[in-house]
This record gives C-alpha cells, sequence and structure tokens, in this order.
C-alpha cells in the first residue's frame, strides 16, 4: 500500500458517513429521506467520523484479511449520486464472481478506502474502514460527506494485499451556482449476450460531471447471440446476484464506472421483462402475485447491491428509488421510476395493440400517486436553467396506423391520462426548459413533447432524447421508423440499426445532445463516432446543430 501524504491537513475539513450492511448513519448530519413513498427500516451500520486526528488507514491497521483465492475486487468500483458536499463510492468483494456467494464465505470483511485530492492519491484527504457483510454479497457504500462543491476527487479500496484501481468522481455545483458547463453520459440496455460493450471503451475516454442509466443494466434472460452467457433465468437472490457478477466483472464496464460518479435507475429486466407494477409479464416462472413479489423483492435488494446509490438496503418489494438530484442551478434532476407503481396493462395481454378505455381512467398511472406528488413538488420548487427527468419508456407518441388500433402499450402511449397529467404539471409549474432522458427501446429519437401529438403547431411541452443500447439489439425497429416519423410532426430524427450512447453538453445558453454510435456491436473494436448532434436553446426548441 502506497504511504500517505506526511501532511494530512485537510483531514480537520473531512467527514463521512459509511453504509454498509444497508443502512446509512450520518457523522456530519442527517440524510434527508427520499421523498414519496415510505422508506424500509435499515439494518446495523458502521460509523465513523474523520476530524483532526493524523491516524489514517492503512492496510496493517485493518483486521486479518482471508485468504483470497483471487483479486477480491474483480467487480471493480463506483461512485454514485452526487451531492454539492457528498458522493456515495461503493465496491464488492468477489474473487469469484460465478460462484453464488462471490467466493467470499458466510464471514464479514473489514476493507479499507482512500479518498484524493490528486489522481496519484499523493494528497490523501480522508481515509476509513467499512465492513463487507454477507447478507448483502460482501458489498460496501460508503457516503463520503463535508466535500467540496463541483470538485474532482479520486478514490480507491483496499484488502490484505489486493486494491482496487484508482476511480474518479466528482461533486455537483454548489446550490445557487449556475456552473459554464456540465457534461453527462446517457446510457440503457447493456444486455450482455447480444454485443460488446465498445460504447462504454468510448465513454470512458471522456471527461464526464456525471453518467446517467436509465435502466436495463443487467438481463434476466442471457442467451449467445454474439457473446455467450449461459446463466439460468435468476428467480431467488443467489441467481441475481449471479448475473450481476457476470456483468460487472467486465473491463469496459468497470472503465466506464471509474470515470465519473453514475445516477442509476431501472427498467424492467433487472426483475422481468415487461413486468407492471405486481404483475408478472405472460409466460413468467413467477406466475402469481405473491411469487412474484417475492421475486422482485430479492431482485431490488440485488440492484441495490451492486449499485451506487444514496438509498437504505430495500427490506421487501416495495422500495421508493425516485429521488431528486441537482447540479446547481443549471440542471435540476429528477430520477424516476416507471416500473413499479404502473397500473398493469388495461387494454391487451401483449405489448402492442389497441388502446382502450381503461387507459383514459384517471387513476390509471406510470409513476403511482406518491411518486407524481412528490415530482409536482420538484417541478414547482424548481429554479434551474433545465428540468430534466430521467427515466425509462418513450414518452414521445409513436404512431403506427392513423387510427387508434395500434399502439405501444408498454410506452406511455399506453398511458395517455398519466401522460397528461405530467404535461399538465409541467406547463403549470413553468419549470424551464424540460428534458426527458430515455432509454429501454433500443433506438435512438429526438423530438419535442407535444401536447397534441397530431398537430404540427401544438404547444411543446419539453424534449425529449430516447438513448439507444449499449448493446441490446434494437434493429427490428428499423422498419418501422419511417412510418412513425411520416404520422409524428413533432418527432425529428431516429434509428435503430447503431449501438452507443449519447453525450449531453449543458451550458446556460444551450443543451447539446451528441449521440456517439458504434458501426458495428457485434465486432471488437468496432469505430466510435458522433453521428448527429441536436440542440435545445434556452427558451427554445430543439433542432439540428
Amino acid at each position: 500500500m502506497p504511504a500517505f501524504a506526511d501532511n494530512p491537513t485537510s483531514l480537520s475539513r473531512r467527514s463521512f458517513l459509511i453504509v454498509s450492511a444497508g443502512g446509512i448513519v450520518s457523522a456530519g448530519g442527517l440524510l434527508a429521506a427520499c421523498s414519496g413513498d415510505s422508506t424500509p427500516s435499515a439494518p446495523p451500520v458502521t460509523t465513523a467520523t474523520v476530524g483532526t486526528s493524523s491516524t489514517t488507514t492503512t492496510s496493517s491497521t485493518l483486521p486479518p484479511a482471508p485468504a483470497f483465492s483471487a483479486d477480491p475486487f474483480s467487480l471493480g468500483v463506483a461512485s454514485g449520486d452526487p451531492a454539492h458536499d457528498s458522493v456515495i463510492l461503493w465496491t464488492r468483494l468477489a474473487p469469484s464472481p460465478m460462484d453464488p456467494d462471490g467466493g467470499m464465505g458466510p464471514e464479514p470483511v473489514t476493507i479499507g478506502w482512500q479518498v484524493a485530492a490528486d489522481e496519484n492519491m499523493v494528497e490523501v484527504i480522508a481515509s476509513g474502514q467499512a465492513v463487507a457483510d454477507p447478507d448483502f454479497a460482501h458489498s460496501v457504500h460508503v457516503d463520503l460527506g463535508d466535500l467540496e462543491p463541483a470538485r474532482t476527487y479520486w478514490y480507491r479500496f483496499f484488502v490484505g494485499d489486493f486494491e482496487t484501481e484508482i476511480a474518479r468522481t466528482r461533486t455537483t455545483p454548489a446550490p445557487g451556482a449556475l456552473a459554464d458547463q456540465l457534461v453527462l453520459g446517457h446510457v440503457s440496455c447493456q444486455r450482455f449476450a447480444q454485443g460488446y460493450w465498445t460504447a462504454f471503451e468510448d465513454l470512458a475516454t471522456h471527461d464526464l460531471d456525471a453518467v446517467l442509466h436509465c435502466g436495463d443494466y443487467i438481463y434476466e434472460r442471457n442467451g449467445s447471440d454474439v457473446r455467450e452467457l449461459e446463466i439460468p433465468e435468476p428467480l431467488d437472490l443467489a441467481g441475481y446476484r449471479l448475473v450481476y457478477g457476470a456483468y460487472k466483472r467486465e473491463p469496459a464496464l468497470r472503465a466506464a464506472h471509474r470515470v465519473a460518479p453514475w445516477v442509476v435507475t431501472w427498467d424492467d429486466h433487472e426483475v422481468e421483462n415487461n413486468y407492471q407494477g405486481d404483475v408478472a409479464e405472460e409466460g413468467s416462472q413467477t406466475p402469481d402475485r405473491e411469487s412474484f413479489l417475492a421475486r422482485r423483492a430479492v431482485a431490488y435488494q440485488a440492484w441495490w447491491e451492486h449499485m451506487p446509490v444514496r438509498l437504505p438496503a430495500p427490506t421487501g418489494p416495495n422500495w421508493p428509488i425516485h429521488r431528486g438530484i441537482d447540479f446547481g442551478r443549471l440542471v435540476s434532476l429528477s430520477v424516476l421510476d416507471t416500473r413499479q407503481y404502473r397500473s398493469d396493462q388495461a387494454c391487451a395481454p401483449a405489448d402492442i395493440g389497441p388502446r382502450c378505455e381503461g387507459a383514459f381512467d384517471p387513476d390509471f398511472t406510470v409513476l403511482g400517486a406518491r411518486q407524481e406528488e412528490w415530482l409536482r413538488g420538484r417541478l414547482d420548487e424548481s429554479d434551474a436553467r433545465f428540468t430534466v427527468l430521467q427515466q425509462q419508456v418513450v414518452m414521445q407518441q409513436w404512431r403506427f396506423l392513423p387510427d387508434d388500433q395500434l399502439w405501444n402499450l408498454d410506452q406511455w402511449d399506453g398511458y395517455p391520462s398519466a401522460r397528461q397529467r405530467l404535461f399538465d404539471d409541467l406547463r403549470a409549474s413553468e419549470a424551464a426548459n424540460p428534458v426527458v432522458l430515455t432509454g429501454d427501446v433500443h433506438s435512438s429519437w429526438v423530438g419535442s413533447l407535444a401536447l397534441d401529438f397530431d398537430d404540427a403547431d401544438s404547444e411543446v411541452v419539453g424534449t425529449e432524447f430516447v438513448g439507444t443500447s449499449i448493446s441490446s439489439d434494437g434493429d427490428l425497429l428499423e422498419a418501422v421508423i419511417p412510418v412513425v416519423l411520416a404520422q409524428s410532426p413533432h418527432l425529428q430524427w431516429a434509428q435503430a440499426t447503431n449501438r452507443g450512447w449519447t453525450r449531453h453538453v449543458v451550458t446556460p445558453d444551450e443543451w447539446r445532445a451528441e449521440y456517439r454510435e458504434v458501426d458495428d456491436a457485434t465486432i471488437e473494436g468496432s469505430p466510435v463516432e458522433t453521428s448527429t448532434t441536436w440542440v435545445v436553446p434556452d427558451g427554445g426548441q430543439v433542432t439540428p446543430a
């Protein structure tokens, strides 16, 4: 373990919180509870404070580590949910990630961590210990507080003779500050078997303030389309942990997590394809409500165990993850959950079909009443230049036929009353420059959110950027894109044949979306370039750059 700086005077300005075994306890202040539904109680935690003492943590001060069969940090590190004065640091011990317990056994293990002001970890400003608990897959969440706003930090974990690679994280601008620029990555849908993660390799070369993940971090079904990953469909906690282990051990994903803090939400495949609230998909292996909710509970726990989120661990199938992250006065980000609370499809058992009367019921919902109320409050209070919704399913209208007989009911098109309520809230709040970031459909779309999607002159309430997938195949949509575009005056561009990610550059004057596309994600090392760029000026509508 490299030596620490001889003069750790900056330690007196730092305190931290440790989230270990599922809970959060503050040494420098209370963590604000997530608005909306009630939060489950958390298991015991480990806490500590960095004060004026010059004592630092090194490998020699940790309890003896077990004899690892291989590098216990095989799944890398991550940071996430940044605030102006804190950020979450994550890792999980798993020397054998394809074993049910990660190769760790039943005992807790104490690990160390360091945070530095420089990328060479010379000026160490904070260090401490956390307990990796077997009840939570030996994962660790450290909530590091009392940081400086709009500041880059570097961090690593260590145990025994092993240490992680050094990773970069960053705090958000101070409340009230109007940053000159933010650069955000926008990603989703990384089905392992369907392509290489070249997009993540490219993302890792960019200087980003944060990465926003819109869901489908894992897929419950894999196969061997391009890359082989023959893992049984997970139905229990061990099964979901196995899938996360297989995904997070990949070097491209590990590199992408090291470049910036991530803000993560989920979609359906973190549990099961196209589930609706507490209703499983057709043909599910957990078809009844009781068995599906049991499955949802373990899937949610596995997600928490592997994500750098500022949330207490779930204790059952009901767990609010919607939350707000503000980047000063430049961007107000609301992270949404469009799966857990949505009404079951009322019009057809399949995803594609006609809308029926039930879809227009005032109680038919995507976000659920409490999340809608929480979001309404966020919109009303926002004074940011850009108001951003990070969510999962397409909000734009996709009209397949001139009549109302064919819709994608899994998208907001299947919930027209719920979408209208959201648009009404956007108008009433007068939140500035709404921008919606979306994933799910493995294709790229750019367009305006109109009060009347069929009227080219209709009032516009926002812009939606649908990002393509990292690797999940979307080619089948290519045939319908010309049909949808021809009948959708609010849509300006779409493509479904290329995988990639979206780079958003935000200034007080404009939002600029650059679509970075991989030439062929089925070939390792395929070239990546910006295919198209779109701009939303402050107070204006989206246009090509």
